[in-house]
């Protein structure tokens, strides 16, 4: 009992002589407080991704050059580009729609899709075909892995796909992707629909 009226007086104590005292038995003040540290400012927020390019060579290119911006947020530009379910159907025949679909989605949902540019890569290179010019081998449909031309039939003939790489200026090897198309009013990205497709 004695024991918690002691405690019970010197907090008492503490509360009524204006604060605790240093070591040194003297009352510690504010001023004696070490310095708060400064209000780190909330980082200003991302403007919103733009992927809503015309869908023409133009406007890949528009695209694609937004991914070479320093700073870009090359997750997020990525994530826009995945396809909704209507898009399988616009790009690929028949029943490889839904087969490409059941293979893309959870490679999307694990984040596995992402378009960006090594470091020192500030240039593109960039080549289109449609599903007829690859099924014919003409335009640039040499300069797509030929795993294309194996599904060319699983492609639609009027869809333009693209292949393009991030390259050091003045080289021609880089970081390749291939896979971009517009389809319903928007760019969406089937990377390698050959393996999708096997």
């Amino acid at each position: 009992m004695n024991r918690l009226w002691l405690v019970a007086a010197a907090l008492t104590c503490v509360a009524a002589c204006g604060g605790k005292k240093d070591d040194d038995g003297e009352k510690a003040s504010a001023a004696d407080a070490p310095p708060a540290a400064p209000a780190v400012p909330p980082a200003p927020p991302k403007p919103p991704v733009k992927v809503d390019f015309p869908g023409t060579r133009e406007g890949a290119l528009a695209l694609l050059k937004s991914f070479l911006v320093p700073e870009a947020d090359t997750v997020a530009l990525s994530a826009a580009l995945r396809p909704k379910a209507e898009d399988y159907a616009a790009v690929f025949v028949g029943d490889a729609a839904e087969q490409a679909r059941a293979t893309y989605a959870p490679a999307w949902d694990a984040g596995a899709m992402h378009v960006r540019p090594k470091e020192g890569q500030s240039a593109l290179l960039v080549w289109s075909a449609t599903g007829a010019q690859i099924a014919a081998g003409e335009g640039d449909a040499g300069e797509f892995p030929g795993g294309y031309r194996q599904i060319a039939d699983k492609l639609k003939p009027d869809v333009t796909f693209y292949r393009f790489k991030f390259v050091r200026p003045g080289e021609t090897t880089g970081l390749a992707f291939d896979g971009l198309v517009h389809v319903n009013g928007r760019w969406v990205m089937f990377p390698k629909p050959y393996r999708a497709l096997q």
